[in-house]
Order: structure tokens, then C-alpha cells, then sequence
């Protein structure tokens, strides 16, 4: 969308070095694609196309020319307040993404409302992630899993979802390193749980290295947590 190109051209730092940092950041996705706005900026951008009378044309324009457009997009997606809707745009966005920021980016807030969800929160939830846990595109996948993750670690959480998660491992970086994430979230609330996720031997060599640094790179993860994780090395 034109206008909304043009904002991000007025935005973008000037001299170049928050581009160049994005694109080592962000190492999937095209550098030239790039236009170097800051999240901030982008936020407010959002607010400005959720309250336009564009907001739904510019959600229904895809693929986007921009690697900000795109999480322009995720901003304005994430205030969808009922879940249907919301699941309708992640299922037409997903494909697009082509790097972790932006996926990560995803956080409907339907997912969080307790009236969206009629008090059905694992039912409702699971099934999706269940879904998109199941594609063969990365970026899809590791959102699945991050639904778990933000939104299913506390009410709705059942033990058998962090062998959801395991079982979504496919070998690829991105989609591992969403996992570990997600292992290393819920040594905190789960504590037993998740050790014993870590220490299972379905879980890859390498995808436990992986948690395991994780969850002692954590602050929120206790001292005698961390100290069980170095024994899993």
C-alpha cells in the first residue's frame, strides 16, 4: 500500500546503520527488502493503520514489498480481538514469513482473551497449534509452537504439550531453536515437567544442548534449576 511504503520512508533512520544491523539480525530475510525503521516506529505506524479506514485492504495485500511491512502487519494483526478472525489472517500471513522476527512478531490478542475463548482455552488453542505445528514451512511451524508457549503454560497447560512440542522438531535451526525456547519457559511453571521433557530421550542431542542454554541463559530460571540442567549435559 502506497501510503503506508511512504510512512515507512519517512521513518527509516537515514544513515543506514539500523538497516545493516536488522539484516545481521535477521538473517533469512532479504536485506534489500529492508527499509531500517525501528519497532518503536513501526508500533505507532500500526495504530495508524488499525484506526484507518485501510486497515483491512492493507491486511488483505499480501505478499507486502517490505520486510517492514510485514511487521507493520503482525502489529495490526495482533488486535484482533476475536478468534476466528484472527486465525483467517494468520493463515493468509504465515506462508509470507521468511524470518523468526517477524513470526515472533504474532501474538493475536484473542489468544489472550478469556471472552474470545469462551473459558475453552486449551480446546480452542491445541487444535491450531497442533495445525500449524504440522506444516512444512518453518516459519508456520515455530509459530505453532510459540502458541503453546505464550499462551498454553499457564491455564489450559497439559504435560502431553511438551511432547507436542518435541515432536514438531523437523531438524531445522529456527523451528529447534523455538522448541528450546519453549523447553526453557517452562522450567518455570513446570518445573518437573520440563526437566523431564529435557532429559526424555526423544529429544535430539543437539535440540537438548540446546535447551539446556537456554534455560541457564534465563533470569527467570532458579539457581537449582539451572544447576539440574548442567547435570542433563
Amino acid at each position: 500500500m502506497q501510503w503506508v511504503e511512504d510512512r515507512l520512508r519517512e521513518l527509516a533512520d537515514k544513515n543506514g546503520q539500523y538497516r545493516e544491523f536488522n539484516a545481521r539480525v535477521v538473517a533469512t530475510a532479504d536485506p534489500a527488502t529492508m527499509l531500517g525503521v525501528r519497532v518503536p516506529k513501526l508500533r505507532r505506524l500500526a495504530r495508524e493503520v488499525s484506526r484507518s479506514s485501510e486497515r483491512d485492504p492493507f491486511l488483505a495485500e499480501l505478499p507486502h514489498r517490505w520486510y517492514e511491512e510485514y511487521l507493520v502487519h503482525a502489529f495490526v494483526l495482533n488486535e484482533t480481538r476475536e478468534v476466528e478472525p484472527a486465525v483467517r489472517l494468520l493463515d493468509a500471513l504465515l506462508p509470507f514469513v521468511d524470518n523468526w522476527c517477524v513470526c515472533d512478531a504474532l501474538n493475536p490478542r484473542a489468544f489472550h482473551d478469556e471472552r474470545a475463548l469462551g473459558g475453552r482455552v486449551a480446546e480452542t488453542l491445541v487444535p491450531l497449534a497442533k495445525r500449524w505445528m504440522a506444516s512444512d514451512h518453518t516459519y508456520t511451524r515455530r509459530f505453532g509452537i510459540s502458541v503453546l508457549m505464550r499462551d498454553l503454560l499457564g491455564e489450559g497447560y497439559d504435560p502431553k504439550q511438551l511432547r507436542l512440542a518435541i515432536a514438531a522438531d523437523n531438524g531445522e535451526y529456527y523451528v529447534r531453536m523455538m522448541i528450546a525456547w519453549y523447553l526453557a519457559e517452562a522450567l518455570v511453571p513446570h518445573e518437573k515437567d520440563a526437566l523431564a521433557a529435557i532429559a526424555s530421550p526423544e529429544l535430539d542431542t543437539q535440540l537438548r544442548r540446546m535447551a539446556i542454554r537456554k534455560g541457564i541463559e534465563s533470569l527467570r530460571v532458579p539457581v537449582e534449576t539451572k544447576d539440574a540442567l548442567r547435570r542433563l549435559r
